[in-house]
């Protein structure tokens, strides 16, 4: 796969996004056309395409929220979309049929991410089919049991990544990880040396801004906690 670009949509790709959900989905949980229009013309920085040679062929969209919660009115009333809100709810991750399992949700996910994060948002909540979780557990999402969606007419579980959790798990690990403060992008990271445990923090320029040794982990990640969070 060669050339591959990710960015926000724009409404310019409509009829592309809308062919992509039609593949994806099946028709009773396929957003229609109508809706996918909305979706970009009132929040189309909740709204992520993956291209390779300049076809879609990934991608994740939905919307800001001040609810805790996804619920299946989000879906339709783009009256719950709150700019400020503390929580991307996602709607879709879709990867064209012949495309999967090389990666493109992945890298889309991690985008998406990011971007949440750089937004101040608290995290990112979804709703999946069982068979889908562990796929979301990868990115430090944690299920919540079984949603009340009847999205569909399928069984679907909520899933939620909440940042500062996830931040202090990888404190706690020694994982790369990153994080926002006053609107700049640090990274968190670690090792394990003969004389004990390093965790660091470094700046966008790949500077070292602050750093603990201990003898074990968790005494790091409580210094680390007591500094920035």
């Amino acid at each position: 796969m060669q050339e591959i670009t990710i960015r926000q949509a724009v409404p310019e790709d409509l009829e592309d996004v809308a062919e992509l959900e039609k593949k994806c989905f099946p028709l009773s949980e396929a957003a229609d056309r109508r809706a996918l229009e909305l979706r970009l013309g009132t929040f189309p920085e909740c709204f992520w395409v993956l291209s390779s040679e300049g076809r879609i062929i990934s991608m994740i969209n939905g919307m800001t929220a001040g609810l805790p919660d996804l619920t299946d009115a989000m879906y339709s009333d783009a009256g719950m979309y709150d700019r400020e809100g503390e929580w991307l709810m996602l709607f879709g991750v879709a990867t064209a049929p012949g495309c999967r399992r090389s990666g493109c949700a992945s890298r889309l996910m991690t985008r998406v991410t990011e971007d949440a994060k750089s937004r101040g948002c608290k995290g990112i909540v979804l709703t999946c089919k069982e068979e889908l979780m562990p796929f979301y557990q990868r990115f430090g999402f944690v299920s919540e049991g079984r949603s009340s969606s009847s999205h569909g007419g399928a069984q679907w579980y909520q899933m939620r990544l909440t940042f500062r959790d996830e931040l202090l798990r990888c404190a706690e690990k020694g994982e790369e990880y990153s994080f926002y403060r006053c609107g700049r992008r640090y990274l968190l990271y670690g090792w394990g040396q003969c004389d004990g445990v390093y965790l660091n923090v470094a700046d966008e320029d790949g500077n070292i801004v602050w750093q603990t040794t201990a003898r074990d982990r968790r005494t790091c990640s409580e210094r680390f906690a007591e500094e920035y969070m």
